[in-house]
C-alpha cells in the first residue's frame, strides 16, 4: 500500500484561484482586470495582480487590491468577495483561510 505523500501547492495557484472567484464578483474587479476589457479575464498576469497571499502549514491569508464600481455598496462587496475566495480556496485546497484582507484601491465608473 501506498504511503501518504505531500501535498505542495505554489503561492501563484492560490493567486489565480482567488482571482477567478474575484472576477465572478459583479460590481467589482481586480486591478488588473479592465471592467470594459472582457479578454483580460483570459490572461492569468491579469487575473493574479494586486493579490498576494501568504501561506504557512496549510493556512492562508491573502490581501487583494480591487477596484469596485461607482454606486454600489463597497462594505457589502467586500463581504462578497472574501466569501467567496475563502469557499474557493477551502473547496479547492482543503486549507484553511485564516483572513481575505480587500483592498478597495480604485472606482470604477460604469
Amino acid at each position: 500500500m501506498l504511503d501518504t505523500g505531500v501535498f505542495k501547492m505554489r503561492t501563484e495557484i492560490l493567486e489565480l484561484i482567488a482571482g477567478i472567484a474575484l472576477s465572478r464578483i459583479e460590481g467589482a474587479t481586480g486591478t488588473g482586470m479592465r471592467a470594459d476589457h472582457p479578454d483580460d479575464l483570459k490572461k492569468r498576469k491579469s487575473l493574479t495582480k494586486g493579490i498576494r497571499v501568504e501561506e504557512d502549514e496549510g493556512s492562508v491569508v491573502f490581501d487583494l487590491d480591487v477596484s469596485m464600481e461607482y454606486g454600489k455598496d463597497f462594505v457589502a462587496l467586500a463581504m462578497e468577495i472574501q466569501g467567496a475566495v475563502a469557499e474557493k480556496i477551502s473547496t479547492m485546497t482543503g486549507w484553511g483561510v485564516e483572513a481575505v484582507n480587500v483592498n478597495v484601491v480604485g472606482v470604477n465608473a460604469s
